[in-house]
């Protein structure tokens, strides 16, 4: 039979001891749990300029359909807990939208997050890049009512009393616009027939066109000379 031992205050029997011994081992023995990859959610938003989102876009992942995005540009889905899994995504654009050129690359790694019970979730940006963009103009001709207005060499406006007109044309980034201000009815009108050239950026754009003109005063007209006639004696 095991004797008692003294522990400062009362006698404890030495099985006592022993299973407190046990106890201290099975403690130093447990390990936290492993870090692992976690499953997550992905969320892709799709959109044609910073800011502005689009619908129906078409997003696959490693080859295979997640869905399209709806009309708020948003697409969710999740992936499972598959460490060293890359993840390819795609995206195919509506039509009037450019489709990309390389897909994203998404590599999974293991890690142990602080908080081991929230969700974790990342998104994903996806561009679709227009393949027209807006462009709106507006004529401001001082001293210039009733004048045609041309764009590459079509007439496409008419100026209002107040020299204001305004119309719009779509097209690729980078293309070109003539605009004139006919003013060959107008022989008076200074200058004459004035161009002005803009350049689309790869964003909807409002061109200005600012023109101020002066009317040149019709000459005087001389009257004719009266015939003096004199008489010869």
């Amino acid at each position: 039979m095991c004797g008692p031992f003294w522990n400062g205050e009362r006698f404890m029997p030495v099985k006592g001891w022993f299973t407190i011994v046990l106890g201290i081992a099975a403690l130093m023995s447990c390990e936290g749990p492993a870090s692992s990859l976690r499953s997550f959610g992905l969320v892709f938003v799709v959109e044609s300029d910073p800011g502005v989102r689009l619908g129906g876009a078409d997003v696959f992942v490693n080859g295979a359909p997640i869905g399209k995005s709806d009309s708020n540009g948003l697409l969710q889905t999740s992936i499972g807990p598959q460490s060293g899994l890359r993840l390819q995504i795609e995206h195919d654009c509506p039509v009037g939208y450019e489709d990309p050129r390389e897909p994203k690359i998404l590599a999974l790694r293991k890690f142990e997050g602080l908080d081991a019970s929230g969700p974790l979730a990342m998104e994903i940006t996806l561009r679709c890049r227009p393949e027209k963009r807006l462009a709106a103009f507006v004529v401001r001709a001082k001293n210039g009512p009733d004048l045609p207005v041309i764009l590459d060499g079509k007439r496409v406006a008419l100026t209002n009393r107040s020299g204001v007109a305004h119309f719009s044309a779509w097209g690729a980034a980078g293309t070109e616009y003539v605009v004139e201000l006919d003013t060959r009815e107008h022989p008076r009108m200074v200058p004459r027939l004035p161009t002005h050239l803009f350049t689309l950026p790869d964003a909807d754009e409002i061109f200005f066109v600012n023109q101020s003109f002066d009317v040149e005063k019709e000459p005087k007209r001389r009257g004719r000379r009266r015939v003096r006639i004199t008489k010869i004696e």
